[in-house]
């Protein structure tokens, strides 16, 4: 004999109630697994759709309890807390965006509005800059790792995005690194150098799919550090360019290099 299929939202969590045709009730969690109720009484499901006090209602707010519980433990997991003071250095809808879309999955976000502005207790700091201008004052902040705060770079050149490898302990490249990567690459050197530094901001703001990519690609970083994921040490020397005119996204290998010897007059 089967039973007829039932579902019903447990109070206050994100999980439900689900009956199958085996007749066995189950929890389907918030991250999409599903856990047995252990020895349920018959009137499980009655006792969601009823105040009275019954042996069901005590083994519903038993299985409330324990699944607030897991709950807590995901949101940890999630974003733990000795990552989630995160500063965001900026202006502009990519940083309240940013900002909105960090406080929603649990991080304690600061924002301000340049690069000189003080960064103290943050465990990570964002940076964004619409052109040359927002980036004069990056190298000071290529510190920040060495101190051990992550540190993380997003910038347009013109129309185009690029997100800048992560940075978490000295051995990883700086901004001032990554944008000697690209101009020893670039087949017009001077010209990229002159736009590196001088380079105003681009004349649009940030299309829907641009800032959507561009967003989705930062929380991407951002969750691999905070949660220590698989991809860290790959998104640690990895440079990510969206380039809107033609829809193209690259990944581009950036590696650290040793600073030059200060020379000695004699």
């Amino acid at each position: 004999m089967t039973s007829e299929p039932r579902i019903l939202p447990l109070p206050g969590s994100g999980a439900h109630l689900v009956l199958g045709a085996d007749g066995r009730p189950r929890i389907r969690l918030r991250t999409g697994r599903f856990a047995l109720v252990d020895a349920p009484p018959a009137e499980l499901f009655g006792a969601l759709e009823s105040d009275a006090e019954s042996d069901a209602a005590v083994t519903l707010d038993r299985v409330t309890r324990e699944v607030q519980e897991r709950e807590a433990a995901d949101a940890l997991r999630r974003w733990p807390v000795d990552r989630r003071a995160v500063c965001l250095i900026g202006t502009g809808p990519f940083v309240d965006e940013l900002e909105r879309m960090l406080a929603g999955w649990g991080a304690q976000v600061t924002v301000v509005d340049t690069a000189s502005e003080p960064v103290d207790d943050a465990a990570l700091v964002i940076a964004y800059a619409e052109g040359a201008h927002d980036r004069r004052r990056w190298a000071a902040l290529d510190l920040l790792p060495q101190r051990g705060v992550a540190w993380l770079r997003v910038h347009r050149e013109g129309e185009s995005i690029l997100i800048d490898p992560l940075a978490i302990d000295a051995s990883d490249p700086t901004s001032s690194q990554v944008a000697t990567r690209r101009l020893a690459a670039s087949s017009a050197p001077a010209s990229s150098e002159a736009w590196q530094h001088a380079g105003p901001p681009a004349a649009v703001p940030l299309d829907d799919a641009t800032r959507v990519l561009a967003l989705a690609r930062t929380l991407h970083v951002m969750l691999a550090w905070a949660q220590g994921g698989a991809e860290l040490d790959r998104l640690r020397t990895t440079l990510w360019k969206l380039v809107p005119a033609t829809g193209a996204v690259s990944e581009h290998t950036v590696l650290p290099f040793p600073a030059a010897p200060r020379r000695v007059l004699r």
